[in-house]
C-alpha cells in the first residue's frame, strides 16, 4: 500500500508591509481558499510594522528582509509626501547591499537578510499548495533569479509579483520581459499592484 501524503497549503506574503495590506485585506477575505486551512508567512524587514504582526493569530513574522544570501543590508526608506504612511512615519523601504559602514546614512537602517529559496526549499515540500505575494520595491529583479537558479521557483504554485519599474531604474518592458519569462517556464504568475 502507498502511503498518501496530505498537501499542506502555504501563503507566504513577501514584503508585506502591514497586516491589511494583503494578508486581512486581500488573502484571508477574497482570495478562494476551497476551505483549506494555509499556514501563513509574512516576511518584513521594516520595523514599524512588527508591533502589528505581535497582535495577530495564526500567522508567523519573518522579521527580515528577503534577499539572495544571508547578508546585513540597507533598509533604505522612501518618504514620498504623496503616501498615506508617511503620515504615521512609514515610508517605503527596498534592500541595499552593505558595501562598506561609510554608506550608512540617516534614513537607512541595518537589517538581516535572508537567503530566500534557501529558506523555501526547507519550509515548503513540492506536494504543498504555495501561494507567493511578492512587492519588494524592486528586489524582485534579484529575488526571481536566485529562485529560478536553485530550481525553488518549482515550489511555488502560484505568484502574485508586484514589478517595479522607474523608481528603481528599471523599465516597464523589464518588468514584462520578467513576467513572460516566467509564464515560458510554466510559473503561474499575475502581475500585483
Amino acid at each position: 500500500m502507498v502511503a498518501l501524503f496530505k498537501p499542506g497549503y502555504v501563503y507566504i506574503d513577501v514584503g508585506a508591509r502591514n497586516y491589511s495590506s494583503s494578508i486581512g485585506s486581500w488573502f484571508r477575505k477574497r482570495y478562494p481558499k476551497q476551505n483549506k486551512n494555509f499556514e501563513i508567512y509574512a516576511i518584513e524587514a521594516g520595523k514599524a510594522f512588527h508591533e502589528e504582526y505581535a497582535t495577530k493569530k495564526s500567522l508567523t513574522v519573518l522579521p527580515y528582509a528577503a534577499w539572495v544570501r544571508n547578508e546585513t543590508l540597507f533598509f533604505e526608506i522612501s518618504r514620498e509626501p504623496r503616501r498615506k504612511s508617511e503620515e504615521k512615519g512609514i515610508g517605503m523601504g527596498r534592500v541595499q547591499t552593505v558595501q562598506s559602514s561609510s554608506n550608512f546614512v540617516s534614513d537607512f537602517h541595518k537589517i538581516q537578510g535572508f537567503d530566500f529559496a534557501a529558506w523555501l526549499k526547507n519550509a515548503v515540500s513540492m506536494r504543498d499548495v504555495v501561494v507567493v505575494k511578492m512587492g519588494v520595491e524592486g528586489a524582485e529583479f534579484h529575488l526571481i533569479p536566485r529562485l529560478v537558479e536553485t530550481d525553488a521557483i518549482c515550489l511555488i504554485d502560484e505568484l502574485f509579483l508586484e514589478c517595479h519599474f522607474n523608481r528603481w531604474q528599471k523599465t516597464y518592458t523589464q518588468c514584462l520581459d520578467l513576467f513572460s519569462s516566467l509564464r515560458k517556464s510554466g510559473v503561474l504568475v499575475h502581475q500585483w499592484w
